[in-house]
C-alpha cells in the first residue's frame, strides 16, 4: 500500500527542520507516543536506530525505527518495523517562500498476516492516521 499526503507549514524551512529534528519533539505531536528509546548516539543520521513505545487503545506497542536516508533540510526517509509489518516514510520539505514550507509524506506499507487483509480494506484509516500526525506536526511547528 502506498500513498502521499501534503500540507503547508507557515514557518521558515530552518524553523520547521529545527522542530522536526528535536530529540524528543515527536512526543509533542505523535499521539500515543510514550517514550523514545534512542539506540544510536546520533539520531537522524543514516543507520540510526530508535524504539518508539506507544500506548494505543490501552495496548502497548513498540515500533523500531531506522533512518534509511537523510538529506535534510530537504528530505529524510525512515523504516519502521513492528508486529504489524514494515513501513517506510519519506518526508520531503520544500521551501515555498521565506515563511512557508510544503511538507510531503510518501508512505509505503508491507503488512503481515491478518493486517495484510485489514490494511487492504482499511487504507483510508492508515491515511487518516498519517494525516493526523502531519497536521499535529504542522501545529507544533507553527507554535
Amino acid at each position: 500500500m502506498k500513498y502521499t499526503l501534503t500540507n503547508t507549514i507557515h514557518k521558515s524551512l530552518d524553523e520547521v527542520i529545527e522542530k522536526f529534528t528535536e530529540p524528543e519533539g515527536a512526543m509533542h505531536w505523535m499521539e500515543g507516543l510514550q517514550k523514545i528509546e534512542r539506540l544510536s548516539e546520533t539520531p537522524y543520521k543514516v543507520g540510526a536506530k530508535s524504539n518508539f513505545h506507544f500506548l494505543h487503545r490501552n495496548k502497548k506497542m513498540q515500533i523500531n525505527e531506522t533512518i534509511l536516508e537523510q538529506n535534510l533540510p530537504s528530505q529524510i526517509k525512515f523504516a519502521f518495523q513492528s508486529s504489524m509489518g514494515y513501513n517506510e516514510v519519506e518526508m520531503l520539505f520544500e521551501e515555498l517562500n521565506d515563511n512557508s514550507v510544503k511538507q510531503t509524506n510518501n508512505s509505503y506499507f508491507e503488512l503481515k498476516g491478518f493486517m495484510k487483509v485489514f490494511g487492504f480494506l482499511m487504507k483510508g484509516m492508515f491515511k487518516k492516521q498519517s494525516l493526523k500526525y502531519l497536521t499535529a506536526f504542522k501545529k507544533y511547528a507553527e507554535e
